[in-house]
């Protein structure tokens, strides 16, 4: 019986880790950051099911507008990025399933000019599996400002010019 436990719950959790990645870049043309958010979608998927104790697939989620809703709310909740100590606020403009089972959010800022000090604090999921790790990948002037984030440490600061 212990033995049939065990395997269930390696089935539940398919993976032995928990990842996302954010990759971030000032588009002076649109006056605003834009963004891809890549998240599992599986754990996306178990958080909702749990939340009301009734398994759903991905698909589901995204074809349900008051579960899409909430998954938008994890995301958008899922981070938070301050410019000068002013927070700056996102939407989530569309999302793309992979067949690796990750999914991506794509998403944008309100418009703003792009300058002084960067404040990003990514703690999404860190909630629900307190072995997430989570990326930012910040684009800025051709070079790559890669920070990672722990549930121990989940905020960081990047200083830019304008």
């Amino acid at each position: 019986m212990f033995l049939v436990l065990l395997m269930l719950s390696k089935l539940v959790h398919a993976h032995d880790y928990h990842f996302s990645f954010l990759e971030l870049e000032y588009n002076p043309t649109e006056r605003q950051f834009q963004a891809s958010l890549q998240v599992t979608a599986h754990d996306l998927a178990y958080i909702t099911s749990k939340k009301h104790g009734k398994d759903f697939s991905m698909e589901q989620i995204l074809r349900t507008d008051s579960l899409y809703n909430e998954v938008s709310q994890i995301i958008l909740t899922g981070f938070s990025f301050y410019q000068n100590n002013q927070l700056v606020y996102f939407k989530i403009d569309g999302y793309n399933q992979q067949e690796n089972g990750e999914i991506i959010f794509y998403l944008s800022s309100e418009l703003l000019d792009r300058n002084g000090t960067l404040s990003i604090a990514f703690p999404l999921l860190s909630n629900y599996f307190p072995d997430q790790q989570n990326k930012v990948d910040f684009l800025y002037l051709g070079k790559h400002n890669t920070l990672t984030f722990l549930p121990t440490d989940f905020t960081k600061e990047i200083y830019i010019t304008p």
